[in-house]
């Protein structure tokens, strides 16, 4: 029977039968020594697979400082322990995108639900007095630009903006009437910097 250290001499030299040799030799123990480490018979096949692969694609630059077995079985387990590394970055990074995705869909549902609760209120609000909010929150008109379209006194939007609001606050909640004043209150002081 042909020794290892004859094996590995040989497939230094590209002998493609001492590769076929060795690889029936050391594939099912090196499969087995393999699945001790990552628990998965596939990627235990696959991993020792590839050290045959990488052992044949190196094998004029190989300079092996112990036995053929010995090395083989070592290259077995440091790709065993990469691959053990990669799977646990791969699991981080994964729980993390998973927590930040969960984290995103509950914002975007959180916010189409209040969304939803605003433009309900606002649905209830009476007709002129809706029209005038629409104008002012959508459009972003200045309240004199409102009494000038209508055709009504400045003085009547503001009163009807007041009974907006106050009819929203008693709808929604503390913060959901923050929100909306808040955005009143920006798009007001946006407009005033423009000069509109």
């Amino acid at each position: 029977m042909i020794t290892d250290s004859e094996l590995m001499q040989k497939i230094s030299l590209g002998n493609e039968e001492s590769f076929t040799i060795a690889f029936d030799r050391y594939y099912a123990p090196l499969c087995y020594y393999a699945d001790k480490f990552i628990h998965d018979p596939d990627e235990s096949r696959s991993l020792v697979q590839q050290v045959f692969v990488d052992l044949w694609i190196k094998r004029n630059k190989l300079i092996i400082h112990q036995s053929f077995k010995s090395y083989l079985f070592k290259s077995v387990q440091n790709s065993a322990l990469d691959y053990l590394k990669h799977k646990v970055v791969e699991t981080k990074y994964l729980n993390e995108a998973q927590s930040e995705e969960i984290s995103y869909d509950r914002d975007l549902i959180e916010e189409a639900e209040l969304n939803a609760r605003i433009n309900g209120a606002i649905g209830e609000l009476p007709e002129k007095c809706r029209e005038i909010f629409l104008l002012c929150r959508f459009e972003e008109l200045r309240y004199s630009d409102i009494a000038q379209r209508l055709g009504i006194s400045v003085k009547t939007v503001e009163m009807q903006m007041g009974i907006a609001l106050k009819k929203l606050r008693e709808k929604l909640s503390v913060s959901q009437s923050i929100k909306i004043l808040f955005h009143l209150f920006s798009k007001k002081n946006s407009l005033l910097l423009q000069g509109k």
